[in-house]
């Protein structure tokens, strides 16, 4: 029961987050880019995001690539992906 409510809570929040946050990206644009942003974003990087994203996981785990890595990936990819988000919203407004 424990691991059904963990799973339970992270996909209400996932859900709950992504839904916000992707409708928030789209608000500083007109509507034709908002229509042809969403239709790109929900075409190829939700579809192929989570089906590369395994991939790689997949051929990650016999090179010995553990926990402890992919959490400092994790870490410095995520750090790029908020500098260069501040540099566009910079560079945009």
């Amino acid at each position: 029961y424990v691991a059904a409510a963990g799973l339970f809570a992270l996909k209400t929040m996932d859900y709950s987050l992504r839904n916000v946050v992707n409708e928030m990206v789209y608000q500083p644009l007109d509507f034709e880019s908002r229509y042809l942003g969403k239709e790109v974003v929900g075409v190829f990087a939700n579809r192929f995001g989570k089906s590369g994203m395994s991939m790689i996981l997949s051929l990650l785990a016999p090179l010995g690539v553990g926990v402890p890595q992919l959490s400092q990936l994790a870490v410095a990819v995520g750090s790029i992906w908020t500098a260069s988000s501040v540099w566009l919203s910079r560079c945009l407004v």
